[in-house]
């Protein structure tokens, strides 16, 4: 009987393991170059982010795969410009009950997630896994359902190949001046004027 639960002991991490890093999302993939999705791009969106300036965005085309209303496609600008790192989608089926179908898919494909993200009362559920793989790419995975009128509503999934975004925030810091970043810091408490920031 000990060599038995011994066996499913070390068994458990080895079937951990076999689950395959996923790195593609309704057809796009990540680390490909963004030429790779052009045509489904608007182009007339690609903007730097404001929070993550080592990465531009695009919105991809309504539709472009069935069950999508929306998508957005973030690639790199730094060391490795142009290719691919996360890839955010909204399904055109708000409902929880296809949170919860798609929710049954994900854990039979990955196993159950690792980290829970939602609210304590549950307007926002929100399931995440991470993965590595044998190459150290390292890829985090969520799925996200809102009623939140203050959050984005719907349902969401979200796949970043999170080693390539830590590179690229990595390479983004190494060229910034550090004066700059001594200007963009957070305003002493004592400097503020709070008749600005206080509503009237």
């Amino acid at each position: 009987m000990r060599y038995v639960l011994l066996f499913l002991c070390l068994a458990l991490p080895a079937s951990a393991q076999a689950v395959d890093t996923p790195l593609s999302l309704a057809g796009i993939t990540l680390g490909a170059d963004i030429s790779t999705v052009h045509h489904n791009c608007k182009l007339a969106t690609d903007i730097p982010l404001v929070e993550e300036r080592h990465l531009n965005e695009f919105e991809l085309k309504s539709q472009f795969v069935g069950g999508v209303r929306s998508a957005t496609v973030a690639y790199a600008n730094c060391r490795q410009k142009g290719k691919i790192v996360r890839i955010k989608l909204k399904f055109d089926n708000p409902s929880r009950e296809f949170f919860d179908d798609l929710l049954n898919r994900y854990k039979k494909n990955f196993g159950k997630p690792e980290e829970w993200r939602g609210d304590p009362f549950q307007m926002v559920i929100s399931w995440k896994w991470s993965f590595k793989n044998d190459t150290g790419r390292k890829v985090g995975l969520e799925l996200t359902h809102s009623q939140d009128n203050d959050y984005k509503m719907g349902n969401f999934v979200k796949l970043t190949l999170r080693s390539l975004w830590e590179e690229e925030a990595a390479c983004f810091r190494s060229t910034v001046d550090p004066a700059d970043e001594q200007k963009s810091s957070v305003t002493p408490l004592d400097k503020l004027d709070y008749s600005q920031l206080i509503p009237r």
